[in-house]
């Protein structure tokens, strides 16, 4: 242990809905930590899982002491998060992914970081692994400022001050007294979160010593539905808040009316043009993604494409109905 103030109490919250592909590794990887057992309390929250997942988490349950299985009823992520906030024995939260694997200090850095920069909220990069030679491109692509845009939380850029993390180490205490997360968000529930936290005063620290491993969604179909929703879920930040936490939803958003001008434009006398700035999108598809090696440059493109296209689609259908919550 890097001191006796790691060892405070803590409650690792980890909301599940048929995981039973990654509940395993995830849970393998919080016994591996070098935090004590005896010092953490892990709460798997389930909204209602109709595969293995609760089955593989009882079975885990000698291994690790504090593991507690919790009925999340409304199936949605944030209402599992606000559950296990109200009903943890301690103060100190650190939220996990059941698709995400843990540097065995996960828990430790997490503490260490929210205690020594006394921030809000503290997080990692989001680090991810492919688990399928399409989870590999997606996994380039989010590694990529051209797939995924500047987001700090991305890239191993160093610590600093950010707008948002993956994951996160907090008090209860303080996100509680800001409402918790929104249970209006299906998805998305972690940046608005933390757009509150900042327009309150707060700080949110990303610090690269906390290490984890995201596994991406391995089909076309899976990643388009994720960014989709992605979109969804900011179109309802923005009918929320009047703002969008920084500017790179827009570039989403330009793509597809692009599109839209583009097909139009082939019916008038301009269209003899309209191929041009899409050969320089296309362009620097390939151009990003072939840094990474020729290998996986078309699959990553693609990748690319998916990620932008769905994104752009869902903000802008949603920003133009009068749901309230992303579906």
């Amino acid at each position: 242990m890097a001191d006796s103030g790691t060892e405070l109490p803590v409650t690792l919250l980890i909301p599940t809905l048929n995981e039973e592909d990654h509940i395993g590794a995830c849970l393998a990887s919080v016994v591996a930590q070098t935090y004590p057992l005896e010092a953490m309390e892990v709460l798997v929250i389930d909204g209602g899982s109709t595969d293995r997942t609760r089955a593989i988490v009882t079975e885990w349950t000698d291994r690790i002491p504090g593991l507690k299985l919790v009925d999340n009823p409304r199936r949605i992520q944030a209402v599992a998060l606000n559950l296990g906030m109200k009903m943890a024995d301690n103060d100190l939260m650190v939220r996990l992914d059941a698709h995400t694997t843990y540097a065995d200090n996960f828990v430790e850095a997490s503490v260490h970081a929210l205690r020594s920069s006394g921030a809000t909220m503290v997080g990692g990069p989001m680090r991810p692994r492919g688990a399928t030679p399409f989870g590999e491109a997606v996994a380039i692509a989010t590694t990529s400022r051209i797939g995924v845009g500047p987001g700090k939380f991305h890239f191993d850029d160093g610590a600093g001050e950010v707008d948002t993390v993956y994951l996160g180490a907090f008090d209860r205490n303080e996100v509680l007294a800001l409402g918790g997360y929104d249970e209006n968000f299906a998805v998305g529930e972690d940046h608005e979160l933390n757009l509150r936290i900042t327009r309150s005063g707060g700080r949110i620290v990303l610090d690269p010593t906390i290490t984890s491993w995201y596994t991406p969604r391995s089909t076309p179909r899976e990643l388009w539905k994720q960014y989709f929703r992605y979109g969804q879920a900011k179109a309802a930040t923005l009918r929320k808040h009047r703002r969008f936490p920084s500017w790179r939803p827009l570039a989403p958003i330009a793509l597809v009316l692009g599109l839209a001008v583009s097909a139009v434009a082939l019916l008038t006398p301009l269209r003899t043009w309209v191929w041009i700035p899409w050969a320089l999108y296309v362009g620097a598809l390939l151009g990003a993604a072939g840094l990474r090696g020729p290998k996986n440059a078309l699959s990553t493109a693609y990748a690319m494409t998916i990620m932008h296209f769905s994104y752009g689609f869902g903000l802008l259908l949603s920003a133009v109905t009068s749901s309230r919550k992303p579906s």
